[in-house]
């Protein structure tokens, strides 16, 4: 378990190094690392059996793999012509030309691409089996937030650098001229960027507020004279500079959708009747505070231009409108990964010289390249997977374990900031933050689903284990190493 852990860590770690892990090959890389994690689990008998907090997700989950999957494969005319009719006009027109007749054809305007995109999607699916296995300590959960806010606070640093010096691309690519002088880090894409800072930021938060003494009431000495708010004054800093770097990314959907984001942290750590406690507003005050004051130092102009400013460009309006019609004329969908195919053949509101990649609402384009089938499939299951994470988190105990609770809300709040922003960008056509969020998944999953009163007694097994063999070294050194049953 310790290679597949490990693998899950360097994932986690890496991805969006290299541009959010957009190339092909980048994410066809982590596809093998991620199913090899999976076969070494699988080959040791490792892999829970446990179910998902609902089978109606697992049934929702499945059918949208077994859609998508149908949609790559070779069909007859006849199916083809009942389950996409205007696919299968196009092609009878096409062929006609040259006194052919339509053979075996897929849904699909691009088969292999679409099932390279869905063996990837797959792969997600195991990641968050492996996760959800290797991750199932605090110890380890720990280690992962460490990962995570260690690389959000680079990330923001190089996106800050970015925004002091317009000039500066990203890594050695200088060539691309759009989003200069906006942070972004490594992503090409500044709106990808702060879909990552908003994934991470409440989880970061979490984490920091885990850290007090929730066992008893705090008195401001026993605060001073311990060293976890030392701790937390650097976690603060570390999160204040994620939240800047946000800022400065003048993704006005980012923003918003960190907005929303935070709101349901707050609404989540006040649910079943907990009340919010004095170490969260001084936290919370002591980032809006730095960020304000450093703001207020290099300039807000542009953020609040960004927010004003109306894009020379089509509007997402337009996008939308024209993908519409695409929906319209394909049911069954257009096959994974295809909407830069189709979409130009549908373009009318705009004139451009670049093809539009994406739809700029992952919803949207999610209906266009899976149908209705395959969109009320992913889509229910991941609202009904939220809906009832939240009725279950009022239930939780806050006294009880902190750590689950404040990660729990974290990972919540992180989900509901990226559901919100995928209605107006593509966060999630980007390999790095579709890992990031089926991570942020898996959280909930480990913490809520699977933490309870095991994992409580597991961690105070672990410590007593560990008190136990320091114990044993103590007597085995008094007794010149002859007590029975330990080895000298």
């Amino acid at each position: 378990m310790t290679f597949s852990r490990n693998i899950v860590f360097f994932i986690v770690a890496t991805i969006p190094i290299l541009f959010a892990a957009v190339q092909p090959w980048v994410w066809s890389f982590y596809t093998v690392c991620i199913f090899a994690a999976f076969l070494i689990l699988l080959w040791q008998n490792r892999i829970n059996k446990t179910s998902m907090p609902d089978k109606i997700c697992i049934f929702a989950l499945g059918l949208f793999y077994l859609v998508c999957l149908v949609q790559c494969m070779p069909l007859p005319s006849s199916i083809l012509s009942f389950l996409s009719p205007f696919r299968h006009e196009v092609l009878t027109q096409s062929i006609a030309i040259i006194d052919g007749s339509v053979t075996w054809q897929s849904i699909s305007y691009s088969s292999l691409r679409s099932l390279a995109w869905w063996t990837f999607l797959l792969s997600l699916l195991l990641f968050f089996l492996v996760f959800r296995e290797c991750c199932s300590s605090h110890r380890h959960m720990k280690l992962l937030i460490y990962i995570l806010l260690g690389l959000a606070v680079v990330e923001a640093l190089y996106g800050l650098i970015q925004a002091l010096v317009p000039t500066l691309g990203v890594l050695w690519i200088d060539y691309i001229q759009a989003y200069l002088g906006d942070a972004r880090g490594t992503y090409i894409n500044r709106n990808h960027f702060a879909g990552f800072m908003e994934m991470i930021l409440p989880l970061g938060l979490g984490y920091t507020l885990a850290l007090g003494n929730w066992q008893e009431k705090l008195s401001l000495k026993t605060l001073m004279s311990t060293d976890r708010p030392n701790f937390q004054f650097f976690l603060t800093i570390g999160l204040a500079v994620m939240l800047l770097a946000l800022l400065f990314s003048k993704s006005r959907a980012g923003i918003t959708g960190w907005a929303v984001g935070f709101l349901a942290f707050v609404l989540l750590v006040h649910s079943g009747n907990k009340g919010l406690p004095w170490s969260f507003w001084v936290i919370t005050s002591a980032i809006i505070g730095m960020v304000s004051f450093y703001s207020l130092k290099i300039g807000v102009d542009p953020i609040l231009e960004r927010f004003l400013r109306v894009g020379k460009d089509a509007s997402r309006l337009d996008y939308w409108r024209d993908s519409l019609v695409i929906v319209k004329d394909h049911p069954f969908g257009t096959g994974l990964a295809t909407f830069k195919q189709v979409f130009p053949v549908y373009n009318v509101s705009t004139i451009s010289e670049t093809t539009p990649y994406y739809a700029h609402n992952d919803y949207l384009q999610l209906l266009v390249e899976a149908g209705w089938i395959g969109f009320v499939a992913l889509v229910s299951g991941f609202y009904i997977f939220l809906i009832s994470s939240f009725r279950k988190v009022r239930h939780m105990s806050l006294q009880d374990d902190p750590f689950r609770f404040f990660l729990t809300i974290g990972a919540l709040s992180g989900l509901v900031s990226i559901a919100f922003h995928s209605f107006f960008d593509f966060n999630l056509q980007m390999p790095a933050n579709c890992v990031y969020f089926v991570m942020l998944i898996g959280i909930v999953d480990v913490c809520l689903w699977q933490g309870g009163e095991g994992e409580g007694k597991k961690e105070r097994r672990w410590e007593g284990e560990k008190v136990g063999r320091t114990e044993g070294k103590m007597l085995r050194r008094e007794d010149g190493g002859k007590v029975r049953g330990l080895e000298p």
